[in-house]
């Protein structure tokens, strides 16, 4: 008996769950400019702030994933990208120079993040503010990004430095000339 019991609050649970996650993803797209195919790719994903995020079609983000937006600030995500679970975007952060003993004295770093179209993002990836990351690039899992990263770029480690450049073209051929 407590087997059937423990099996049907493990589904109402689960039923739960899924809900609360449904509803908090909608008030994101309330809240911001989510086109209606983006996907909420598992639990746990967090956008919050007082600024600006857009994200076209066909793009998804992983579980647990955060998204943070200072005022005046934006977040941009392009079509047909695909981002790993664990991400954090910061759009403000505080500057390493800073002495933290003196709080009224803190330097803050501010900037927008931009993601182009056709970005693939591994897992556990953090986005410096101010950072551009180009068309059809490639960031690898754990890479911290702090400064902008060029279209068709191959990049990881911390800080993410370019490994190397897609062989493909524009076009989306195998370019054999590289």
């Amino acid at each position: 008996m407590m087997k059937i019991i423990n099996k049907i609050l493990a589904k109402v649970h689960s039923i739960l769950k899924g809900a609360y996650h449904a509803n908090l993803y909608d008030s994101y797209r309330t809240s911001y400019n989510i086109h209606e195919s983006f996907f909420f790719n598992g639990e746990g994903i967090l956008f919050y702030g007082d600024g600006e995020i857009n994200i076209a079609e066909n793009s998804y983000i992983g579980r647990f994933s955060i998204i943070q937006i200072g005022k005046g600030e934006k977040v941009e995500i392009g079509k047909n990208c695909s981002i790993g679970p664990f991400l954090k975007i910061w759009t403000n952060t505080a500057e390493v120079d800073s002495d933290f003993n003196f709080p009224d004295k803190k330097l803050s770093k501010f900037g927008s993040v931009i993601i182009k179209d056709a970005v693939w993002i591994g897992a556990n990836v953090f986005i410096s503010p101010g950072v551009t990351i180009g068309s059809n690039a490639v960031v690898g899992a754990n890479a911290v990004v702090t400064k902008d990263v060029p279209d068709f770029a191959i990049v990881g480690g911390i800080p993410a430095k370019v490994l190397r450049f897609k062989n493909i073209n524009k076009y989306g051929d195998f370019d054999k000339s590289t």
